[in-house]
């Protein structure tokens, strides 16, 4: 285990060693491998989503001891997608100029990287940030705190059309505190602010009588979990994507 590896890169070997575990049925759920390596299930669920507290060496020792058949030099090397979308953010960083756009039309929203977010989010006035800070978007919704921010990680993908990759930038609305008691969780994807930190999921259960929230991912290397109401600080409704360039192989090119 590499010890100068920073939180994000640890995440994301961990979902690929639950990937491949499960992909080699040597484990069909998180709750097996927490059992196998002597862990706790909870633990383990916040590690594979990204809670740094719990991504330590001694985690990985425990994986890599009780199944030999990982090779971490295996599971480390990019991928050519990956390895494509690393030049692809390089070129993006360049200026381009953009066509003018009727202002009537549209506003500026805030914008946050949620692999970088901490804490609560949004409520800073768009004119007082920067262009990286914000973002312009059609002027479509009702009235209410709306934010831009810019999905971290590949949990809500899973290959299917309504997938919501990994990098790609979507529209949310706060929900204020006063409605968290009705939350609309049928056919709605929410942005979920903790004091642990901040994940974009399905909520398919919502048990007000233990006041927890019960988290889904559309890609199946992550498991459901359960966050206590008291641990929220916010919660936003996804409303659109407003920004998705895929990235297209092109390794069969000749």
């Amino acid at each position: 285990m590499d010890t100068n590896k920073d939180c994000s890169e640890k995440q994301s070997e961990l979902v690929r060693i639950v990937a491949k575990l499960k992909g080699s049925r040597e484990i069909k759920t998180q709750k097996d491998l927490a059992d196998a390596i002597g862990f706790d299930k909870t633990n383990l669920s916040s590690a594979i989503n990204g809670n740094c507290r719990y991504l330590t060496d001694n985690l990985f020792d425990k994986i890599y001891n009780t199944f030999p058949s990982l090779n971490s030099d295996e599971l480390n090397q990019p991928s050519a997608l990956e390895q494509l979308d690393k030049i692809v953010k390089r070129r993006n960083k360049t200026k381009e100029e953009l066509t003018p756009i009727p202002k009537d039309n549209y506003r500026w929203l805030e914008y946050r990287d949620l692999s970088v977010a901490a804490g609560m989010i949004g409520g800073v006035d768009p004119d007082l940030l920067p262009e990286t800070r914000k973002r312009l978007v059609p002027h479509e919704f009702e009235k209410g705190n709306y934010l831009v921010v810019r999905v971290d990680g590949d949990s809500m993908d899973n290959g299917t059309s309504y997938s919501i990759p990994n990098g790609c930038e979507i529209l949310i609305k706060e929900v204020i505190y006063d409605q968290w008691q009705g939350l609309q969780i049928y056919n709605n994807l929410f942005v979920i602010v903790t004091r642990d930190g901040t994940v974009l999921k399905q909520i398919i259960k919502h048990d007000r009588t233990s006041e927890t929230l019960t988290l889904h991912s559309y890609n199946e290397a992550y498991d459901d979990y359960e966050v206590h109401m008291s641990d929220v600080l916010q919660i936003f409704i996804f409303c659109k994507i407003t920004s998705n360039r895929p990235i297209v192989p092109d390794n069969y090119i000749k």
